[in-house]
């Protein structure tokens, strides 16, 4: 009896992981890119685009892998890479279950969006590991740094917002595909979901925007102020 009922739980199981499937998006695979196939990808970008034969290959913290080829594309020095990323699977208990990929990406817009940076906006700063680099969803989120830890006046806020749209303008009319969401630090209500599931507030927390209409201002402005409002608030307060 035991043994039946060992075989028709493990019957199953199989039948459950048979309608476990993965769905990539499309270009990517299994194994490594090729070079012609990096090299078709930055001459898809720009058909001048240069792309040199060897590879570096690195490994994160998380155990994501780059593979990485220097390139010059739009005239930049960068580099094409072939990177590790994760699928979840569909069906049954989907969500549940990761495979690896590998898509191709560059960090042009990473070299030229740093350089900025470096160039002409010294109190604004971002990421700078290998994943940062090549995040699969095309945005990357600068924080504007403050000496101390405080509430900015509306005064302030007026001057980053117009250096932040000074910096949107200028990326996009270099960049190939990446956007920007600038951050500003700030209080934030977080959900502990362990134990109680309360609510609490962290001031090590950013306010973010990204809509620069004069609607976005105001909501950037009002977020912001909300934000500093959750130090008067009832709620546990941690650094």
């Amino acid at each position: 009896m035991k043994r039946i009922l060992a075989l028709s739980l493990c019957f199953a199981m199989i039948l459950s992981l048979s309608g476990c499937y993965f769905v990539p998006p499309e270009g990517w695979t299994r194994r490594h890119h090729t070079y012609r196939e990096v090299l078709d990808f930055a001459k898809s970008v720009d058909p001048d685009a240069t792309v040199v034969n060897e590879y570096t290959d690195t490994v994160d913290e998380y155990n994501r892998k780059y593979r990485e080829w220097d390139a010059v594309i739009n005239g930049v020095d960068c580099h094409v890479a072939s990177v590790s990323d994760s699928v979840w699977n569909r069906g049954f208990a989907a969500g549940e279950f990761t495979k690896t990929f590998y898509r191709i990406d560059t960090d042009h817009d990473y070299t030229v969006f740093m350089d900025m940076l470096e160039a002409k906006y010294p109190d604004w700063k971002h990421e700078t590991d290998i994943s940062a680099k090549y995040r699969r969803y095309n945005q990357f989120f600068p924080k504007y740094i403050l000496s101390e830890y405080r509430m900015l006046s509306d005064t302030e806020l007026e001057k980053i917002w117009q250096e932040a749209f000074k910096m949107k303008t200028e990326f996009e009319k270099i960049a190939i595909n990446r956007t920007i969401v600038f951050a500003v630090p700030s209080p934030g209500k977080y959900r502990n979901h362990h134990g109680e599931m309360e609510d609490f507030v962290r001031k090590n927390s950013l306010t973010y925007f990204d809509d620069f209409t004069e609607e976005g201002k105001q909501v950037f402005f009002q977020d912001y102020h909300d934000a500093w409002e959750l130090l008067k608030s009832d709620l546990p307060i941690y650094d």
